[in-house]
């Protein structure tokens, strides 16, 4: 799974983060625009949050589990404090003016197997399901691909559970490839996330 709680390590290369608004990256010629997210964004940030996560997930987890996870994942002062690290940035995609998925990027983070000297983590990626289909997860993909390019970064990551074929193959669609594995901790279930990495200056993506 694409989120905070998989164990990672930083790396010792310097890194630069893009800050502030002027960074945004926004896709205006696809249906679902991209913003980068700000501290007002804590609550609606910690709603669509627990609320994809859930359309995820809860069909293959046990509720009790889901909902501890929930809870030390999601709310508007865990989400504030992420908003508030200069190494974590959050991109919104909208759909006429609504959320419609997020991602979150973590600057300077690195796990098994992962090569490069500056690499970039997308550790969240999720689309509402409503909005499946819609390009959401195209648009989302390209806003994270493009930070870590202006970033200057070498690397892109993340985890994605074994058991969820569909966000594999779409991440294999954009280059991704597999070169280790990671422990991520659901409530008290102790499941395997797949790491996937690719270099961010590929320029053959998929759209």
């Amino acid at each position: 799974m694409t989120d905070h709680t998989t164990p990672r390590r930083k790396t010792g290369g310097a890194f630069v983060v893009p800050g502030g608004v002027c960074y945004d990256v926004r896709m205006r010629n696809t249906p679902a625009p991209v913003r980068q997210a700000g501290n007002s964004d804590a609550t609606r940030l910690a709603e669509l949050g627990a609320l994809t996560f859930r359309e995820t997930f809860a069909a293959n987890n046990s509720p009790e589990d889901l909902a501890a996870h929930l809870v030390t994942a999601f709310g508007p002062d865990i989400q504030a404090s992420e908003l508030a690290d200069p190494a974590i940035r959050y991109g919104i995609a909208e759909v006429d003016g609504e959320p419609a998925g997020y991602a979150q990027l973590v600057f300077g983070h690195t796990s098994h197997g992962v090569t490069g000297d500056r690499p970039v983590e997308i550790r969240r990626i999720y689309a509402r399901r409503a909005f499946h289909g819609q390009g959401v997860g195209a648009a989302l993909m390209t806003w994270c691909l493009e930070k870590a390019r202006m970033a200057g970064a070498d690397t892109v990551w993340l985890g994605v559970w074994e058991r969820n074929a569909s966000a594999i193959a779409f991440y294999e669609r954009w280059g991704f490839h597999v070169v280790g594995e990671h422990e991520f901790l659901l409530g008290m279930d102790r499941q395997r996330d797949l790491v996937l990495q690719r270099t961010s200056d590929r320029r053959e993506d998929a759209i």
